[in-house]
């Protein structure tokens, strides 16, 4: 059926790695407005969710244009190398691009309904990470072949997406918000991290110069360490700065997944099916420390 392809070419496996940020800037606004709306929440999390599809597909094409999918021979499915689609001859690249292009406009015009009930700073939030996540794989920018791509993911699915959860829920902004959403900001970018690992001799021969292509592997490993790092940092500092409330310490649990998944790709840093326990590692390290995090806020 057309509909169930199209639907595994959005990647739904990673739509968690939005829904967390949306549902945590709804708790914080729980938690420092006392605000909430559950009829606002659900279209928030129609256009995330949305807005992350399209943006996954569009980089299936436009990886496509590079060669990155076609060179890659061994992705760990579901983890790495795309939805592979246009490989498996599936879809067109055309088919993709238009695909890709229905999810971000119906994406956009949810977007659009919720500017006109909670005001004009959403559209800005919305078009930043509109063009930072176009961006990161179009040319000529390509954040993702300059070294920049964790930074990007990270921005997206942590700051912008907390915040503009936030300010639909309560129709402002706080400085909190950022110390709230830079935990997970972290643990997505630390994410994509360990994804490059098995991409690594595909990326570099398309010359998608990526932190691990730019580092080399063996080296490279000791990034996912530092990036794990500045997750719980962030949460310790937030919590004893007063941005976050105490009950956020709870999410220090989910340093047994972060731990384990950042040990793992020291060991296993060449790739290959040894990595994938650690990327699941690294997933439910994100998952859980949202999770963790947002019932902090709501309780």
């Amino acid at each position: 059926m057309r509909l169930v392809l199209y639907i595994m070419a959005a990647r739904p496996q990673f739509f968690p790695a939005v829904v967390v940020p949306v549902v945590l800037g709804a708790a914080a606004a729980w938690h420092l407005a006392g605000t909430f709306s559950l009829w606002l929440l659900i279209p928030t999390l129609l256009a995330a969710v949305l807005y992350h599809g399209g943006i996954n597909v569009i980089n299936d094409y436009f990886d496509h244009l590079n060669g990155t999918d076609d060179i890659n021979k061994t992705p760990l499915t579901p983890f790495t190398g795309g939805s592979r689609m246009i490989q498996k001859g599936l879809m067109t690249p055309l088919e993709t691009l238009v695909l890709g292009t229905v999810l971000l406009t119906a994406g956009s015009l949810i977007g659009i309904y919720l500017v006109f009930i909670c005001g004009w700073p959403l559209l800005l939030i919305g078009l930043v990470g509109l063009t930072t996540g176009l961006l990161y794989s179009a040319p000529p920018v390509f954040f993702a072949g300059r070294g920049l791509g964790e930074l990007m993911v990270g921005l997206n699915f942590g700051v912008l997406t907390v915040a503009g959860s936030y300010f639909v829920q309560t129709g402002s902004l706080r400085a909190e918000i950022i110390f709230i959403s830079l935990p997970i900001s972290f643990l997505i970018a630390a994410l994509l991290y360990i994804n490059e690992f098995p991409d690594y001799e595909a990326d570099r021969a398309a010359g998608k110069r990526n932190l691990v292509v730019r580092l080399g592997p063996e080296r490279g490993r000791w990034g996912l360490v530092v990036i794990v790092a500045g997750a719980y940092l962030s949460l310790i500092v937030g919590v004893l700065l007063g941005l976050l409330p105490p009950a956020s310490l709870i999410a220090l649990l989910s340093l047994v997944f972060a731990w384990k998944g950042a040990t793992g790709l020291l060991k296993d840093y060449a790739g290959g099916q040894r990595l994938v326990p650690s990327i699941k590692s690294i997933i439910a390290a994100h998952t859980t420390a949202g999770v963790l995090l947002t019932l902090a806020h709501i309780i």
